[in-house]
């Protein structure tokens, strides 16, 4: 199979092959998540070139073909690391869906952690039924996501808990006592080369108290010194105020790559 270039679409595809499916045609690749059918990205089109002025009527025809009326939403993507003219979408009531990939490619020194949290592999069904309420609620107060009843978190947890049960990596918890801080998946390719964060969450209640970063230094120790990982790579929102990007950067993450989408919610 052709793969991305991108190194955030390349590392998404860990995910789509497991989860669910890919097609590969000329100019595209049509991404299905069958299980999960409110997962914007996972239930896709990503094409190989940024978009370009009258592109808005084959895309949707592409889309259309693809999907039906299926899905609650419309999300193209594209490979190309340019954002390329989108004025056709934003004007058909798509918005932006912008983000950038960072990476490591070996563990930091003298990180600062909280030495109160324990950071360990989510094992046990309570700890699995934490991790979905604390993403949950970081959707709604962060992100404002629509309500589902969590549908779209719990079919994706259940994907993560089966990729880690298939020994792809771990879903990790950062814990004060019995309570848990923060959470975050890490997961690799087939040959353990290149590693994936997923969906890195912190409680509320304990916001600034350096759970992110007490989590990476675990997880990311375990993951060059046990896996044997040659790079790590976390994909975020590229927006100014995306609080996230400060952290990574400080514990040594470095940009490589901008990565674009549209979407449209239905």
């Amino acid at each position: 199979m052709n793969v991305p270039t991108n190194v955030a679409n390349r590392t998404d595809f860990i995910f789509h092959r497991h989860e669910g499916a890919i097609e590969e045609h000329a100019d595209h690749w049509v991404v299905r998540t069958p299980k999960n059918p409110t997962f914007w990205f996972g239930n896709f089109v990503l094409f190989q070139r940024a978009p370009r002025p009258g592109d808005l009527a084959r895309w949707l025809e592409v889309h259309e073909n693809a999907f039906g009326a299926s899905l609650n939403h419309q999300v193209f993507g594209w490979d190309e690391p340019r954002e390329g003219d989108i004025s056709e979408f934003l004007s058909a009531g798509f918005s932006p869906s912008h983000g950038i990939a960072l990476s490591l490619q070996s563990p930091p020194r003298d990180t600062v952690i909280n030495p109160e949290l324990t950071v360990r592999p989510i094992s046990t069904d309570a700890e699995w039924q934490q991790v979905l309420e604390q993403q949950i609620r970081v959707d709604r107060i962060d992100f404002k996501y629509p309500e589902d009843g969590g549908v779209f978190r719990r079919n994706q947890l259940k994907e993560d808990r089966q990729l880690a049960a298939e020994a792809r990596g771990h879903w990790w918890g950062a814990f004060r006592g019995d309570q848990l801080a923060g959470n975050m998946g890490l997961f690799f390719d087939e040959q353990n080369q290149i590693g994936r964060f997923q969906n890195v969450a912190t409680d509320p209640d304990f916001r600034r108290q350096r759970v992110c970063t007490t989590l990476l230094h675990h997880i990311v120790a375990h993951a060059f010194t046990e896996v044997g990982a040659e790079k790590l790579v976390i994909c975020t929102s590229s927006e100014d105020e995306n609080p996230a990007i400060p952290t990574y950067q400080s514990f040594g993450f470095q940009f490589e790559a901008p990565n674009y989408a549209v979407k449209r919610i239905n």
